[in-house]
């Protein structure tokens, strides 16, 4: 540490934020007292700290807090001048008075910090079974629509075999009428007229029935290559159910193991 190499207590606190480690640290030795609080050299120093439980004169501590693959390292040094520091060599009530409010400190921090997780992994999982209840939402959706696109189509398959045979007889009857036309070209003008006339109609007809099976025909196109694009929504939502049930067991294995924490926290 900054005064050099001194006698300290440490203790390791799993699951916890060094920066809430150290926001409660310095409330915890300025509590109740006038000592006063500096930071530099990676160290947070509290000075003058007046606490009867700890040592019958005001005192000094540094702390090193240091965050962990697993959590945050508490590293204390306390001292009644900056030179002599407390150790059961020097002052055995001190030193045994130091670590265990460093030991408290830090059983109190590692619940805290449990219980944090707990609440955080809670709401992941509420989060998870949203998403789960949110895909089979969507399972249910494109299912829906591709049943209501097979009946449109079955419906579309069946006006356009009606259409085809419709178109047929209108074609059919455009010929024998084109025929009449021809026949009555060089005849009665007025019965040329009629016949073209006729013509005329039944050409407009045979031009709506083809028109018409044109339409029925991209319907359909397009209902399949709809029923095509729900389908995939429909497989991509299932893989993502698998994944978030798992997600969801693992989750809830979490949660149960945090929860033996604070209970085992509870009964020390």
């Amino acid at each position: 540490m900054s005064k050099g190499v001194q006698h300290g207590f440490e203790v390791e606190i799993p699951y916890a934020s060094s920066k809430e480690v150290e926001k409660d640290w310095k409330h915890r030795l300025t509590a109740g007292n006038k000592a006063k609080q500096s930071e530099g050299n990676g160290e947070v120093a509290i000075k003058g700290i007046d606490n009867k439980d700890i040592a019958g004169a005001l005192f000094n501590v540094y702390a090193i807090i240091t965050a962990t693959d697993h959590g945050v390292k508490l590293t204390a040094f306390f001292t009644y001048n900056d030179t002599t520091f407390f150790t059961t060599q020097s002052g055995k009530s001190e030193a045994s008075a130091a670590s265990k409010l460093v030991r408290d400190f830090g059983g109190a921090e590692y619940y805290l910090a449990v219980k944090s997780s707990y609440h955080t992994e809670r709401e992941k999982l509420e989060k998870l079974k949203d998403e789960l209840e949110k895909n089979i939402r969507i399972e249910e959706k494109s299912a829906l629509k591709i049943t209501e696109n097979k009946r449109a189509i079955a419906r579309g398959q069946d006006d356009l075999a009606t259409n085809e045979n419709d178109l047929k007889e209108a074609t059919a009857a455009v010929n024998l009428q084109q025929a009449e036309v021809n026949k009555a070209r060089s005849g009665n003008a007025d019965l040329f007229k009629a016949a073209d006339k006729a013509l005329k109609e039944l050409q407009d007809a045979e031009k709506k029935l083809k028109n018409h099976s044109e339409d029925l025909h991209k319907k359909i196109d397009n209902w399949n290559k709809d029923n095509t694009t729900e389908e995939r929504a429909v497989n991509t939502a299932k893989q993502d159910q698998v994944k978030n049930t798992e997600a969801i067991e693992k989750q809830k294995l979490l949660i149960k193991e945090l929860a033996a924490k604070l209970k085992g926290i509870r009964l020390l």
